[in-house]
């Protein structure tokens, strides 16, 4: 990238890869939400249940870890 630093240059990297796993997997959770809306006749309620809020504050606390991880790692490998 350039003449980042390497540790910024892998914060970068990480962010952008803790951004498009959080959003696959909001994307992902939003789908089970809508065919079980479906099944259950209430196409209309698309709602998360508890043990999906909890999948997604996991790895929305997973994602928070990943650049920090991905900045340590371009950093000693540098």
């Amino acid at each position: 990238m350039g003449n980042l630093h390497p540790a910024v240059e892998g914060a970068i990297v990480g962010l952008g890869i803790a951004i498009v796993l959080y959003v696959l997997e909001y994307y992902l959770l939003k789908k089970q939400a809508k065919e079980r809306a479906i099944r259950q006749h209430k196409p209309n309620i698309v709602e998360f249940d508890s043990t999906e809020k909890a999948r997604l504050h996991s790895v929305g606390r997973m994602c928070a870890v990943v650049p920090v991880f991905f900045a340590a790692m371009y950093w000693l490998l540098a």
